[in-house]
């Protein structure tokens, strides 16, 4: 017995010199159960569980920021809570790679002006964009996010958005005291907007949405201005009329107001062509529609 306890207590020792040695080797410092490995501009994490590593922090000094696609000969998935906290950067290009963006991950970062975004992004966590002041759009219909969070955009710089078709819920507070933003564009497929999503964002919010959808509820309950797409003659309603007022608008006989452009353009490639007419024939004919229109 007593030699196999001195046998145990041994390997005890050997496990945690090996442990030493690695984070001395990789620059690995230990909090809690809590591993972070740090390279010149970032801080790593391991994701327990998983083939992957989560940015915990970025440490460089550029201001234009790439983020790895991989560490260690492993997927970086995800930007961790507070990685980007106040730090100085202007624009972030993030990998298909990643997964998810944590809690206020770019909270305060008064000097970013614009983040770039993939459909793996399945996640975004609460006031990720919080008082990110320089930051005029954001590319979220890109991702595939599920929902937007309490506080994701709240007192941000943008001046329009376009909700994913992925999205079927808007949270509180998530655009709180966006003063500057103009319009949001929002699916069919959100069916949940909390009363106070847009708390602050004042009286030149218009809501882009299509007919008959929840977001026609909501605006029309909260006493915000709302147009629909594919309204192109600008007369609060869709039919086969708007189709004609492309064509129209396109041979220099008519001509469309500045909600009527926005309207028109269904396939929100910001041009108003034949295929804007096509789509909304194929919207009211209830065909099937390609991914990017309405």
């Amino acid at each position: 017995m007593k030699r196999f306890i001195i046998f145990c207590i041994s390997v005890l020792l050997l496990i945690s010199f090996i442990t030493s040695v690695y984070a001395a080797d990789t620059g690995a410092i230990k909090s809690g159960d809590k591993v972070v490995i740090k390279d010149e501009n970032w801080a790593y994490e391991k994701i327990n569980n998983t083939y992957g590593y989560e940015i915990d922090e970025y440490i460089g000094s550029g201001v234009d920021v790439s983020l790895p696609y991989s560490f260690a000969k492993q997927y970086v998935t995800s930007i961790g809570s507070y990685a980007f906290n106040r730090k100085n950067v202007k624009t972030v290009e993030t990998t298909y790679k990643i997964e998810r963006i944590g809690e206020y991950a770019f909270n305060g970062c008064v000097e970013l002006e614009s983040v770039n975004l993939y459909d793996s992004i399945t996640s975004l966590g609460v006031g990720c964009f919080y008082g990110d002041t320089a930051l005029k759009n954001v590319n979220l219909q890109a991702t595939s996010v599920n929902f937007v969070p309490a506080y994701c955009f709240a007192d941000c710089g943008i001046e329009k958005i376009r909700l994913p078709k992925t999205c079927t819920s808007i949270k509180n507070y998530a655009f709180y005291n966006c003063g500057s933003l103009k319009y949001v564009t929002i699916p069919e497929s959100v069916t949940e907007i909390a009363d106070n999503a847009f708390y602050g964002c004042g009286n030149n919010l218009v809501i882009v949405c299509n007919k008959d959808s929840y977001a026609v509820q909501y605006a029309q309950s909260k006493g915000i201005n709302y147009i629909l797409l594919g309204d192109s003659n600008d007369d609060g309603k869709f039919n086969i009329r708007d189709a004609t007022a492309i064509q129209y608008y396109k041979i220099g006989q008519m001509e469309l107001t500045d909600y009527g452009k926005i309207c028109a353009d269904v396939d929100h490639n910001g041009k108003i062509n034949v295929r804007d007419v096509t789509y909304i024939q194929m919207k009211i004919a209830k065909m099937e529609l390609p991914e990017d229109c309405f």
